[in-house]
């Protein structure tokens, strides 16, 4: 969104009313594999800055809606332990904080540049050495970083602007889909 938009990923507005549902290739949660995305509530005066930050925050809904559904599946989940942010973005300051606010936890960064190929290095050494991944993680230190304590509580009210907005859309789809 921030190239098409032209910006910088850390150009984000500090406040929108927008709602971006970024499901650009489908989504798995909510399960919607041939949903396309979608910018609701422009208006005038809206600036590119705000529709950057309404597509982080998108996104941040989908991941808090489906920490959720696994919290309801008894996957024993800590529902109050720092969200882990890896990939290209961790380290986006906009990313780290639309993630604290929208969830009300803590997010950890760790250090490590390429932390998926080295989770799978930990599991290919624990395959060939029989120990623990959990171990092997411990003792390789995968999680060196920084933690950014969590804010004082979730920003409720836009996750229930950007879930409305989602909800009436599902509500659209499956009229139009049940009247063919």
């Amino acid at each position: 969104m921030a190239g098409w938009l032209a910006l910088d990923r850390d150009q984000a507005a500090d406040h929108t009313s927008v709602v971006v549902l970024p499901y650009l290739d489908g989504e798995r949660t909510p399960d919607l594999p041939r949903s396309a995305g979608m910018i609701a509530g422009l208006r005038h005066a809206t600036t590119r800055e705000e529709i950057l930050l309404a597509a982080y925050e998108g996104a941040t809904a989908s991941l808090i809606d489906a920490l959720h559904k696994l919290a309801g599946l008894g996957t024993g989940l800590d529902p109050a332990a720092p969200l882990i942010l890896v990939g290209g973005g961790a380290h986006g300051v906009v990313w780290q904080r639309t993630v604290r606010r929208l969830s009300g936890r803590a997010v950890h960064v760790p250090e490590a540049q390429e932390l998926v190929a080295l989770g799978a290095a930990v599991q290919a050494a624990a395959c060939l050495s029989g120990e623990s991944g959990r171990d092997l993680a411990r003792r390789w230190n995968t999680r060196r970083g920084t933690t950014i304590d969590a804010p004082a509580e979730a920003d409720t009210e836009t996750l229930d602007r950007i879930r409305s907005v989602r909800d009436a859309t599902l509500e659209l789809h499956r009229s139009e889909v049940a009247s063919l």
